[in-house]
């Protein structure tokens, strides 16, 4: 088996226009967001945006201590947002623009 077998395609599918998709309600959107689901084989999936570089990777993991790790080294880089998501939730891992306040 030569290259990939499932091309990333984001950009595609960003640069379309807005009525190649199908509108649809926010009831719709939770009955489908509630179907989500992780095969069996991972427990954690990952993408990373790097907002310097413009460039997104994913990590999909089986064990949630190579998820974990994985993500500590991930933080140290301030340009990088996470989206961390397991069977159970999806969360978001971003620097702050905001300034600190003491």
């Amino acid at each position: 088996m030569s290259g990939k077998e499932f091309p990333n395609n984001w950009q595609d599918i960003k640069d379309c226009p807005d009525e190649a998709f199908e509108t649809c309600t926010y009831d719709e959107f939770m009955v489908g967001m509630a179907s989500w689901v992780i095969p069996s084989s991972h427990c954690v999936i990952m993408r990373v945006t790097n907002s310097d570089t413009g460039k997104v990777k994913e990590y999909a993991y089986q064990k949630v201590g190579s998820a974990r790790n994985k993500m500590i080294k991930l933080v140290e880089d301030p340009a990088n947002e996470i989206i961390i998501c397991d069977s159970e939730s999806i969360h978001l891992i971003k620097q702050s623009n905001e300034p600190d306040h003491d």
